[in-house]
This record gives structure tokens, C-alpha cells and sequence, in this order.
């Protein structure tokens, strides 16, 4: 992963970093395609999609944060529907990561994980349900039982 974003880094270092990724100006692919004309389009797509889709780049889109160019110069800031969208993203990971997980326990042959109240040791367990007050609720045997009396009492009385 590193060898593609060392393409960047190297001609642009107060632009992209390997470990403190910053927020990048909106159209920055243009300008680094009138830069490098060695370098092919679809190549320069694929490094910058490498270098911004990650949660690592997402995490630094907070509103007002500036948005540096290839010189690192601000060149606009984070919007709020750009933090919006990034936290979407966030999460969307977090999801898929842990739907991941699950398919690997199942696939693996392990019994899914235990409903928080089964778990030992749990401290904040889940109370066990008070029964009402009254009588107690009948079943549906009981609703039968019940129904079949209730016509035997109808037909008796005619």
C-alpha cells in the first residue's frame, strides 16, 4: 500500500503524508494531472482513491478543518456535509466490519455470540421480568378449554 502512496508523497510531501493524512482540496486530482503528465490517469485515480478511502483520512474531515493543495496551502475547508458524509462512512465501515466477523464465526463452526444478558459476569444485566398482579394469564389451551365450557353453557340453556 505504501509503494503507491510514496508516488505522491515523494513530489508533493507537504501534501500527503503516510501516517498524518490532512484534508485534501476538492478537485486536487485535476492538479495533480496537469503536474505529472508521466503519470496516467487511471493510475493517479487509483492512488488518490488509495489515499482518501480509508477511515484514517475520513476521521480528519471535521467541519472548518482547512483543505491543503499539492504546496500545502489552504485551499478551502471541510464542510459540515463533508464531515456528515464522512462519519456516514465511519460507520458504514464499522458495520461491514462487523458483519464480517459474524460470517467468519459461523463459517468457522462457532456458536454466534451470546445476547448480553446470557453473558457471564455481566454487570449490567438485563432484569428478569416482573410477573403482574391478577390472575394469571391464560394459555391457549386454557382460551379453549374456556370456549368450549362457554357453548356447552349456550346449548344447556336453549
Amino acid at each position: 500500500m505504501h509503494e503507491g502512496i510514496n508516488l505522491l508523497v515523494e513530489p508533493y510531501p507537504r501534501c500527503f503524508c503516510r501516517t498524518n493524512r490532512r484534508p485534501l482540496k476538492v478537485g486536487i486530482y485535476e492538479e495533480v494531472i496537469s503536474q505529472r503528465p508521466e503519470m496516467s490517469k487511471p493510475q493517479i485515480k487509483r492512488l488518490l482513491k488509495e489515499y482518501t478511502q480509508s477511515p484514517e483520512y475520513w476521521s480528519t474531515l471535521t467541519a472548518g478543518t482547512p483543505r491543503i493543495d499539492l504546496a500545502g496551502n489552504v485551499a478551502g475547508e471541510v464542510t459540515a456535509a463533508d464531515e456528515e458524509d464522512a462519519k456516514r462512512k465511519i460507520a458504514k465501515g464499522a458495520w461491514r466490519v462487523a458483519a464480517e466477523a459474524i460470517e467468519d464465526r459461523s463459517a468457522a463452526g462457532q456458536p454466534p455470540a451470546k445476547p448480553v444478558a446470557e453473558r457471564a459476569g455481566q454487570q449490567n444485566a438485563i432484569p428478569e421480568r416482573l410477573t403482574p398482579s391478577g390472575p394469571p394469564r391464560v394459555g391457549l389451551a386454557g382460551l379453549k378449554a374456556a370456549a368450549q365450557a362457554r357453548r356447552a353453557r349456550l346449548v344447556t340453556a336453549e
